[in-house]
This record gives C-alpha cells, sequence and structure tokens, in this order.
C-alpha cells in the first residue's frame, strides 16, 4: 500500500481542482440538462417531421367536410326559403327607415373578390337596396362596377373620385343614400336605416366616424365607411370635382382628401354618436373600441373614447377591421339567434322537448376533432370559395 506525503497529496488535490473546472470537463448534473434538452429537440423534431402527414390528413377531411361552405348554404337558404326575409327584417322600422333606398359601393380589390367580397355579399350586403363592388375588372360572380383605375394604396382617392362621378351619373335618380365602405366592414343595415332616417334629404348630409385631424370640421374615417345622401352627392360632383383646382382628384388619403373637398363646398358632418355618448361606426374594431386604444389612432378621434360597455350604442352600425370568418359569424349570431322571451315566444314551434339523449351509431363520414386541430383549422383557413 502506497503511502503519500504531505506535499505529493497537496499536489494531487490541486491537479483535481484545476483538472474539474475545466470548460472542457461537464459535471454529472451538466450531461442530464444537455440529454433533456437534446430529447426534447428531438421530440419536436419528430412531431414535426412525422407527425405532420397525419395533422395534414386530418386538415384535409375538414377541408372536404366544407364547414365554411355550409355556413354560407344555410344563410343563403334561410334568405330563398322565406321570401319575406328582408321585409321581415325591417318590419319594425318606422316607415320611413323601412322605404329608404340605399345603394352600397364597397371598395375592393381582385385578390380580395373570393374571400372578403364574397362574405360581404353573402352577410350584411344583402340588405342593401343594391350592392356593387368596386373594381378595376368584372367579375362573374358578384355586382362589379368597374372604375379604371391602377391598383394600390396610393390610388384610392382616384378610386372613390372616379366611383362618385360614376354613381352620379348612372345612380343620382334612383338611390336616397350612397354608403361607401372597404370590404373588411360589417353594417348592421337595420341601425344605418333608423339613423339615416333622422336626416331630410333636401339637406347636403355627409354621415360616418368623425376624425379631426387636418381640416376644421374634420373628416370621416374610410375604413368604418360613411353615407352622403342624394343632394351632397350631386354638390361633390358640380361644385368639388366639376371645378378645377377645388378639390384633390388622386392621392392615397381618400377620407382626408373627400372630407376637404365636402368642407370646401359647405356639406356638414353630422354626429353619430348616441344619446348616451356612445359611438355607433367603429374604425378601428370593435377589441379596440372595447378594450382601449393605445395606439397613435387616439389621436385621429375627435372625442375620447370610452372603454367597455361605453364603448358602443347598441344601436351600433359598423365595425371595421372584420374578417371574412367574423362576418359569418355576426351574421349567425344577430340573425339567426333568439333570446327566449325578449326576441320570439316561439309558440308557433317546439323548441325542445323532454326526451331521454341517446347517443347515435357513429356515421360513417363523422370526423373526431380534438382541440389542437380545430384551433389550427380556424387559424389557417382563410379562402371562401
Amino acid at each position: 500500500m502506497a503511502i503519500l506525503t504531505c506535499n505529493e497529496y497537496s499536489r494531487l488535490k490541486s491537479s483535481r481542482m484545476i483538472q474539474f473546472k475545466s470548460p472542457f470537463r461537464t459535471s454529472s448534473r451538466s450531461t442530464v440538462y444537455w440529454i433533456v434538452a437534446v430529447s426534447f429537440l428531438v421530440v419536436i423534431m419528430y412531431y414535426c417531421v412525422f407527425k405532420h402527414k397525419d395533422n395534414t390528413k386530418e386538415l384535409e377531411m375538414l377541408d372536404a367536410y366544407g364547414f365554411l361552405e355550409n355556413v354560407k348554404n344555410f344563410l343563403l337558404k334561410t334568405k330563398q326559403r322565406d321570401k319575406q326575409y328582408l321585409a321581415n327584417e325591417k318590419s319594425y322600422l318606422e316607415e320611413k327607415a323601412k322605404n329608404l333606398k340605399i345603394l352600397c359601393y364597397t371598395m375592393t380589390i381582385m385578390a380580395n373578390i373570393k374571400t372578403k367580397a364574397v362574405a360581404v355579399n353573402n352577410t350584411w350586403g344583402t340588405r342593401c337596396t343594391k350592392l356593387v363592388f368596386i373594381t378595376p375588372e368584372p367579375s362573374s360572380s358578384l355586382h362589379t362596377l368597374q372604375v379604371d383605375v391602377q391598383e394600390g394604396r396610393s390610388h384610392l382617392t382616384d378610386k372613390t373620385v372616379k366611383t362618385l362621378k360614376v354613381l352620379y351619373r348612372t345612380y343620382k335618380n334612383d338611390f336616397d343614400w350612397f354608403y361607401k365602405c372597404d370590404d373588411d366592414v360589417f353594417i348592421v343595415m337595420e341601425n344605418l336605416r333608423h339613423l339615416l332616417a333622422k336626416h331630410e334629404s333636401r339637406v347636403p348630409v355627409y354621415i360616418g366616424h368623425q376624425f379631426r385631424v387636418r381640416t376644421k370640421q374634420g373628416y370621416l374615417s374610410g375604413g368604418a365607411g360613411y353615407a352622403i345622401n342624394r343632394r351632397a352627392l350631386e354638390m361633390i360632383n358640380a361644385e368639388g370635382f366639376d371645378v378645377p383646382g377645388r378639390c384633390d382628384v388622386s392621392g392615397k388619403d381618400e377620407d382626408l382628401d373627400i372630407g376637404r373637398c365636402f368642407a370646401k363646398i359647405g356639406v356638414k358632418i353630422y354626429s353619430t354618436v348616441d344619446t348616451q355618448g356612445r359611438q355607433s361606426f367603429h374604425p378601428f374594431g370593435f377589441q379596440r373600441a372595447f378594450y382601449g386604444h393605445e395606439g397613435g389612432e387616439v389621436y385621429y378621434v375627435s372625442r375620447p373614447y370610452e372603454t367597455g360597455p361605453g364603448c358602443c350604442s347598441e344601436f351600433t352600425v359598423s365595425y371595421h377591421y372584420v374578417t371574412p370568418e367574423e362576418m359569418y359569424l355576426i351574421e349567425f349570431l344577430l340573425y339567426h339567434t333568439q333570446i327566449y322571451g325578449r326576441h320570439s315566444t316561439a309558440k308557433d314551434k317546439e323548441i325542445f322537448t323532454d326526451k331521454e339523449a341517446v347517443i347515435a351509431d357513429k356515421a360513417p363520414n363523422e370526423v373526431l376533432l380534438t382541440p389542437r386541430y380545430i384551433w389550427h383549422y380556424l387559424y389557417r383557413y382563410s379562402v371562401f370559395e
């Protein structure tokens, strides 16, 4: 048995300490950490590579099921089944509001024809007296009005000015109101009719959500949509566009340029805030209206926003930044669901029964969705054929 001297023991201990601190050596705990990290990466790679086919297959089954197509068919069949559908929706409106002739002209681009434009056409657009989509090219599936202008945000003023000229030449004697909006807006047409009915046709009216910058009387948000009556349409053409140099007829700030033009010719903006101080046009979407504004858009508004329930009139007219999916959802919730005792007593048909609930046999084409695939599908789906 070898016996170490004190000096030898000290040298051995020192060398081991140095060896332990070497960056090229790791402790058993560090090794465990590395193993766990590498294993986690391997699991992720396995899921992404080998499970992708399974996910794709199930999502393809969902596409084949045609969920959104079923929603569209439901809404359309409801209207076709009841020929008095639109008349029934307006039955509670006062006579003037019910009889107003409103032309809705929706600004869109060819890339949005099969998505946003179709959603507008299948939902709130059916309640306009006439709905046209402003595009540079015709469409076989929608009623379009062709305006010869280059697409893009840099030409929004050009597009609007040319549209107003065409509307004046073609429809000035056929409609009481002309409502301009984008293809990502949902309009509650009954509330719009009620609001417009407060105004006289002989007085030029310019009405929507008021912004305050760069003009004395402000201007109206193009995104949330604005309405002008026949008299205002006549004035902006005859006294605005037809007078050289009076109004801007090209540019990218369409709503601001139109607002300046109306101010120059003396067409006033009328309030769309209800008697309790709540907004009825929402240019930044419901989420920001309800939960509050943090961005620079606060600078544009003509009065401070209320948040929470005080943000929005119960007779709200429009919400901006609405996706096609949300349009179908809002349409269903507003027009195809009711509160028993408030909206309907359901006396004419049986709604619920007291029958025992029995689980039926699985259908051959039944697909069981897990929460992961449901959310993935809703996030992924954006094209409406």
